[in-house]
């Protein structure tokens, strides 16, 4: 029974310090790569929903913008504007719609948060982009002389993806 107690004690059961490091050591090394993935996933689906919010703001932006410009009257204040203008200076666009004239502008968001660009008439403010890092507009003559409306916008994500787009309305009294 001693000899039988002796030897279960001798016996190597376990694992020797060698073995332990290197078994931490790889389960490190595949630590860091689960979670360098999932970092990684994480960071290109922000990225990918920034874009997404992009193509959907400049998509509204540019179809509200081309039906309103359409109807800028003759005696509309922003035909006047042919130098660069930043859009905190309101684009008049001198129709009316429920009482007041159709313009836009950009306002603050939020304190200190990004610029919205919106569009406000009598029938109210409607917000058409978020995240705006610079606008501006002017009128412009096209090639054939006939004024049109150039904005000029830039939206910029919470993961530093940016966009700018330039856009043209061509009202049809100027």
């Amino acid at each position: 029974m001693i000899r039988h107690l002796a030897r279960l004690r001798s016996s190597e059961v376990g694992a020797s310090l060698p073995e332990l490091l290197v078994g931490t050591i790889v389960g490190v090394l595949v630590l860091t790569a689960v979670t360098s993935a999932i970092f990684t996933a994480n960071d290109l689906r922000l990225r990918a929903e920034d874009r997404g919010q992009f193509a959907s703001d400049l998509a509204v932006v540019s179809m509200r913008f081309d039906l309103d410009a359409a109807m800028a009257t003759a005696s509309a204040p922003a035909r006047s504007q042919t130098s660069a203008t930043p859009c905190d200076t309101p684009i008049d666009l001198g129709f009316l719609e429920a009482g007041a004239s159709v313009r836009y502008r950009t306002v603050a968001g939020s304190p200190r948060g990004p610029l919205w660009l919106e569009r406000v008439s009598g029938a109210g403010s409607r917000t058409l982009a978020r995240n705006v890092a610079s606008c501006s507009w002017r009128a412009v003559a096209d090639g054939s002389g006939r004024l049109t409306i150039r904005l000029t916008i830039a939206l910029s994500g919470a993961t530093g993806e940016a966009v700018s787009q330039t856009l043209r309305g061509a009202p049809r009294l100027w």
